[in-house]
Parts: C-alpha cells; structure tokens; sequence
C-alpha cells in the first residue's frame, strides 16, 4: 500500500477558529479512512509546517480524494509527497 507524507499549513480560517482544532484532530483519521486512508501518524510542528503526518492509502486517487474532502472545509492547505520505506528504497535500487 503506498505511503504519502502529507505537509499542512494552517489557512487564516484554521487560525480564527483554532479552538476547533482538537475536534479536527479527532474527526480528521476517520475522514480519511471513509476514503480507505488511513493516517498513522500526526505531528503538529512549528515553523513552515504546523502539520506533518503519515498515510497510507491503496492508491494515489483514494488519497487525493481524501484530501480533497479534508481540504474543501478551508481549514488547511497541503502538500503530499510519495514515500517509501527504506528496505522499498533498497528494494527499487538494487532494480537498477
């Protein structure tokens, strides 16, 4: 199952109802997994990122449709990258 590493930025609408947040954080796995996603992991971060978390989800169009969802409430912009575990990396290397 692909691996997507979801970077979010909060939007000025996430900022002037941030006391929302906890309820998001708790309403959010269970968005995506109505998509078949599933999010193993949420770290909110300070800096150019307020949210890095882990997915992983049977297809790049179940995810984008996830986050399609998540984001038409305007609370969060996202930029999602493709991973893979180290021994995939191994895996796809060692096909060269």
């Amino acid at each position: 199952m692909p691996t997507f590493v979801i970077l979010g930025t909060f939007t000025q609408k996430r900022m002037e109802t941030i006391k929302g947040l906890p309820e998001s954080i708790k309403e959010g796995p269970e968005v995506f997994k109505s998509f078949g996603v599933t999010i193993r992991e949420m770290v909110f971060t300070m800096g150019r990122y307020d949210l890095v978390a882990i997915g992983d989800a049977p297809n790049a169009e179940a995810m984008t449709k996830a986050l399609l969802s998540w984001g038409s409430r305007g609370l969060l912009r996202t930029e999602t990258l493709t991973g893979f575990a180290a021994t995939k990396m191994i895996e796809l290397v060692n096909g060269i």
